[in-house]
């Protein structure tokens, strides 16, 4: 059953999305589940909800309890994947310390199970199936609520001592917030989703506390209710303000990422989540020139910046994808 025709499950457990995959071929998705993640039902919640796509997946394959050989997780939190357990959720409680490969093995009857970071997961995947194919070592981020970074050496996820590594969104860069008390925040709490929401968010109460207009205020009603989207909306009409907070998040993420190309040297860096659909115009190619101009002298040339190409898919690919390897390992 270790060939190319054994069943393997792919699981994404987000703060916001589950997704479970089956497939007997490597870099396809042949059935594919999707249900949003409600917080306030904790973990068991998330692990109900597993059981039961699990088996509208098996029905829909016409295939017979323990039929899937191996199984693959990509969870939206730190781990320890030697152990197969999560450390930890900062969106949803419940899974502190939780034994996630052997829940999976004895409820759904899956014997091989590998347990790892999300977005080591979806680094993997790009690197074998996406935009990093070929390349070594890749630099993934997924930009997204969070910051989320993995390393890739020769299509394998490197996790340093053995709790994860390339945590970028984790490295402190200049405050590029005027109003901020804080110089050097976190990278993840200025370029995220909820980075650039909040920089817009304080932006917009200066500007009605100076008695002006902002079309983005304008149409939010109220600064709580502005996200990076409508910043990123408002960007792309010409808003100047709007791409003045684009490029605070830029400035930092770009900072980060050269601190990353002077200790990794990757061959090529991938930008994945939702913030990177911001586009080329406005997201990539600022970066790219910005981080050419800054990052150390003897790299420059050495390496690129691409979109991810995967999509909404990406981590139940690289969790099928360590399925597979952990099958081959155990056989």
């Amino acid at each position: 059953m270790a060939g190319d025709a054994a069943w393997r499950l792919g699981v994404e457990i987000g703060g916001t999305k589950l997704q479970l995959g089956l497939s007997r071929r490597p870099g396809s998705i042949e059935i594919l589940k999707r249900s949003s993640i409600d917080p306030a039902r904790g973990a068991e919640g998330i692990r109900r909800s597993i059981r039961e796509m699990f088996d509208v997946l098996r029905a829909e394959a016409g295939i017979e309890a323990g039929s899937v050989q191996a199984a693959g997780v990509g969870f939206g939190g730190p781990v320890d994947a030697e152990a197969g357990r999560t450390e930890t959720s900062f969106q949803v409680a419940g899974w502190t310390g939780f034994p996630l490969a052997d829940w999976i093995r004895e409820t759904l009857g899956v014997p091989v199970v590998t347990v790892h970071n999300d977005a080591d997961v979806a680094g993997l995947a790009e690197s074998r199936l996406g935009a990093g194919v070929g390349c070594s070592p890749l630099l993934y981020l997924t930009i997204g609520s969070g910051i989320g970074g993995a390393l890739i050496l020769d299509g394998r996820i490197y996790r340093g001592a053995g709790r994860g590594a390339a945590e970028i969104g984790h490295l402190r860069v200049p405050s590029p917030d005027p109003a901020s008390r804080e110089e050097w925040p976190e990278l993840e709490a200025v370029a995220s989703g909820w980075g650039i929401g909040r920089l817009a968010r304080r932006e917009a109460e200066a500007v009605a506390a100076r008695g002006e207009r902002w079309s983005v205020l304008d149409a939010a009603g109220l600064p709580e209710r502005i996200t990076a989207v409508e910043i990123a909306r408002a960007a792309e009409a010409g808003d100047a303000l709007s791409r003045e907070i684009l490029d605070r998040a830029r400035r930092a993420l770009v900072f980060a990422l050269g601190q990353a190309v002077a200790l990794l040297a990757p061959r090529r860096i991938i930008l994945g989540g939702g913030v990177s659909l911001i586009g080329e115009d406005l997201w990539f190619r600022p970066i790219r020139e910005s981080l050419d101009a800054q990052v150390f002298r003897p790299f420059r040339g050495s390496f690129d910046v691409l979109p991810a190409v995967l999509g909404e898919e990406v981590v139940v690919h690289g969790a099928i994808e360590l399925a597979g390897d952990a099958l081959a390992a155990a056989s």
